[in-house]
C-alpha cells in the first residue's frame, strides 16, 4: 500500500522529470527563426515598486541611458505612498502612479495601473514590466524585435547575487535555456517571469485585470496561453540583469510569496488550466504537472530520498516489481535534472550539490511564512 501511495504521489514528478528531459531534447535541436521580427517605435517602461525607497534609483537610470534616441516613457507604480522614490523619479523625470490603498498584491497593482493609464496604453507599440532591482543594457530599445505573432515576449534574464541569489540565478538560466527554448520550438508557451516581461498592449489589458494571484507571471502566463495567445523569447543576444535576494529571510518571503501563489492558481483557475488542457493537451498536462511539482529543490531532495529508500527496501525484500522501478524511476529523474543543469551552467558537481542545498532551506523556511503571504504582497529585497 505505501508503494501504490508513493507512485500517486510522485505521479506528477515523474511526469514533470519527463517533460524537462523532452524541452532540453527539443531545446538542443532547436533553430533560430527570426524571420518576420519587428522593432517596436513607441513605448511604456512600467516599473511597480512597494516600499522600495531609493532603492529604484539603478533601475530607474538603467531605464534612462537604455531609452536614448527612443521613444520611451517610464512609470513607476507605487504600491502605496513611498516618498524616497518619489523623490528619485522626480529627479529622474519619471512619470508617477500612486495606488491607494496599498496591496493586496503586484497583480492588482498592474491591475488598477492599467485602468490608470486608460488610451496612454493604447498609443505605444509595447510595455515593458520591470521589477526594482532589474536593470536594462544600453541599446536595449534598439535592439529589442518582437517575436513573430507573439503576444508577449519574456528577454532571457541574467541573474546576479551571492549564496541563496546564486543559485537562483543559476536555476533560472537553466529552465530558460532547456526548458523555455524547448517549449518554444513546440509551440508553446514560454514562461513569464515578472521583469524583463515585454508585453502588447492588448494582451497585458486582456490580462491585468483578471490576475487573483500572488504570482501574476505565471497566472498571466496561463490566461494568455489558455486562450491561444502566443508567448516566446525575446532576442538571445539581448539580456537583462536582474538582482536576485541574498538574504536568507528574504529569499524566504520571496519563496513563500511562490508557495501562496501556487496554492492560490490550483485553486482558483482550474477551469483555466483545463481549457488549456482541451486547446493543447500535453502542454496544458504539463503545466499542471509542473505546479503540482515545484518547487523543484524540494520535491527533488524527496525525489533522492524516497528513490533511495524504495531500492534499499527493494535489495532487501527480493527486488519486488513496484519497488524496485520507482526508485530506479526516483532517482533516474534527479540524475536527469541534475545532468541538463550542469550542462546549462558548466558548473562542477561539487558546486551544484552546494547550490542544490542552497536552495532547500529558503523554501523550508517560506512554508512556515505560508500564511503571512496568503494575506498581502511579501516581496524580498534584492
Amino acid at each position: 500500500m505505501l508503494a501504490e501511495l508513493t507512485a500517486v504521489v510522485a505521479a506528477p514528478w515523474l511526469w514533470d522529470a519527463a517533460v524537462r528531459l523532452l524541452l532540453a531534447y527539443k531545446a538542443g535541436r532547436a533553430l533560430s527563426d527570426r524571420t518576420g521580427e519587428t522593432v517596436p517605435e513607441s513605448w511604456l517602461v512600467l516599473v511597480p515598486a512597494r516600499a522600495e525607497g531609493a532603492a529604484v534609483e539603478p533601475t530607474l537610470r538603467s531605464v534612462a541611458t537604455a531609452a536614448a534616441g527612443a521613444r520611451v516613457e517610464t512609470v513607476l507604480l507605487l504600491d502605496g505612498p513611498d516618498p524616497a522614490a518619489q523623490e528619485v523619479a522626480v529627479a529622474l523625470g519619471v512619470t508617477i502612479l500612486v495606488k491607494e490603498p496599498a496591496g493586496p498584491t503586484k497583480g492588482a497593482a498592474l491591475a488598477w495601473a492599467v485602468q490608470a493609464l486608460g488610451e496612454r496604453l493604447d498609443r505605444v507599440d509595447a510595455v515593458l514590466v520591470l521589477d526594482v532591482g532589474s536593470r536594462l543594457p544600453a541599446g536595449f530599445f534598439a535592439q529589442f524585435a518582437w517575436p513573430r505573432g507573439a503576444d508577449a515576449a519574456q528577454t532571457l534574464l541574467r541573474g546576479e547575487g551571492g549564496g541563496v541569489g546564486k543559485a537562483a540565478a543559476l536555476s533560472e538560466s537553466a529552465a530558460q535555456l532547456w526548458q523555455d527554448r524547448g517549449r518554444e520550438a513546440l509551440g508553446w508557451a514560454v514562461r513569464l517571469r515578472g521583469t524583463g516581461t515585454v508585453y502588447r498592449p492588448a494582451a497585458l489589458r486582456s490580462v491585468a485585470g483578471r490576475l487573483v494571484t500572488a504570482i501574476e507571471d505565471t497566472e498571466a502566463t496561463l490566461l494568455l496561453a489558455s486562450h491561444g495567445g502566443t508567448l516566446a523569447l525575446g532576442p538571445a543576444d539581448l539580456s537583462v540583469t536582474d538582482v536576485k535576494p541574498e538574504a536568507f529571510g528574504d529569499a524566504a518571503r520571496q519563496r513563500s510569496r511562490w508557495l501562496a501563489g501556487q496554492i492560490a492558481l490550483l485553486l482558483r483557475r482550474p477551469g483555466t488550466l483545463l481549457r488549456l488542457v482541451a486547446r493543447r493537451p500535453l502542454e496544458g498536462l504539463a503545466f499542471a504537472a509542473e505546479l503540482a511539482s515545484r518547487p523543484l529543490s524540494v520535491t527533488g531532495a524527496l525525489r533522492l530520498l524516497l528513490g533511495g529508500g524504495w531500492l534499499a527496501w527493494a535489495a532487501n525484500h527480493g527486488w519486488s516489481g513496484l519497488a524496485t522501478t520507482l526508485g530506479a524511476l526516483l532517482l533516474a529523474s534527479v540524475a536527469g535534472d541534475a545532468l541538463l543543469l550542469r550542462l546549462a551552467s558548466r558548473s562542477s558537481w561539487p558546486h551544484l550539490a552546494v547550490a542544490a542545498a542552497a536552495m532547500v532551506f529558503p523554501w523550508l523556511a517560506a512554508a512556515a511564512l505560508l500564511p503571512r503571504a496568503l494575506l498581502g504582497w511579501m516581496r524580498g529585497r534584492k
